[in-house]
């Protein structure tokens, strides 16, 4: 009995410092708010849309040669593409980069993240910008997913589209333990959230790059609302299988580059694409990881460049 009860005293004690950890790390957690202050330091423009404030830019002048960029899930939003928008402007296109909601500058949320979402945030910024269509898309990881959906609404609005080691088949699986509700938050909080950018390290080949990008990490994940939108998207985005939608589009419209050491795209998954769209133009990025339009910009550009002009 006494054994019992101490291991009973030792698991109360546990789970009261456990309670403590959780609320003292989540007080500290992602502490400020995207509010007008935060986005005092942003450049481009910001816009309501029916979902929340979606933070946009473009460069160079509008014109018939729309190229619309579209980030993955990274909680810095279109600056990912530092090293590519302004080379296509120099080349004569009207660029278009966005944060989609729980990212960048956007709105953080309180609802669900879901594909509907962030299809409804690009149909309406579109409508809203007037941007005139049909235009050429360059997407990366999870915004592959959320160009698909739209190239599959609307064939007809697109001119070309690049997906940029997509993450649209769905293969993301989410621990069991991340289903229940308060353990959820625990592991959150507790695990997840501080290893968040370090974990980011294996995206990347070059050390240096993922140095410079985990500063930029590190000012975003500080915004209220980080935890929710991963959480979230892994819930309801990142395990839906978009692959099919490949099939809805018109031939020698699709291009996927890939780096040769993305952890997150195997290989086999080239064969996997051509049986679905035997027309893909394929371009295998060497040594680079997850994001090579960061590690070898100057190899990626020209590659988009060519198949979109």
């Amino acid at each position: 009995m006494k054994f019992i009860k101490r291991l009973a005293i030792l698991a109360t004690l546990f789970v009261v410092m456990l309670l403590v950890a959780y609320l003292i790390l989540n007080k500290n957690q992602e502490s400020d708010p995207m509010d007008e202050i935060a986005r005092k330091h942003a450049v481009g423009k910001f816009i309501k849309l029916s979902d929340g404030i979606t933070h946009y830019q473009v460069l160079g002048s509008l014109n018939d040669r729309t190229l619309l960029f579209i980030h993955g899930g990274g909680v810095t939003g279109f600056e990912v593409w530092y090293k590519n928008a302004s080379y296509f402007v120099e080349h004569g296109f009207s660029v278009l980069l966005y944060d989609l909601y729980g990212r960048g500058y956007s709105d953080r949320l309180l609802n669900e993240y879901t594909p509907e979402l962030f299809n409804r945030q690009l149909n309406e910024l579109l409508d809203t910008l007037q941007i005139q269509e049909p235009i050429s898309v360059v997407s990366m990881s999870m915004g592959s997913m959320i160009a698909l959906d739209f190239a599959a609404q609307k064939p007809d609005a697109i001119r070309k589209l690049i997906m940029i080691d997509p993450a649209i088949t769905g293969d993301y699986r989410a621990n069991a333990l991340l289903k229940m509700p308060v353990v959820s938050n625990l592991l959150m909080t507790l695990y997840w959230y501080p290893k968040a950018i370090e974990n980011q390290r294996k995206e990347f080949v070059s050390q240096q790059v993922f140095k410079n990008y985990a500063k930029r990490l590190d000012y975003f994940t500080g915004f209220a609302g980080y935890k929710h939108a991963n959480y979230s998207v892994w819930m309801h985005v990142l395990n839906q299988n978009k692959l099919p939608l490949l099939g809805k589009l018109k031939e020698n419209t699709v291009m996927l580059i890939y780096g040769t050491r993305d952890p997150y795209f195997p290989k086999d998954n080239v064969d996997l694409f051509l049986k679905t769209y035997p027309t893909l133009k394929v371009s295998e990025i060497y040594d680079a990881g997850h994001m090579p339009h960061l590690e070898r910009a100057t190899e990626v550009n020209p590659i988009i460049l060519e198949f979109v002009f």
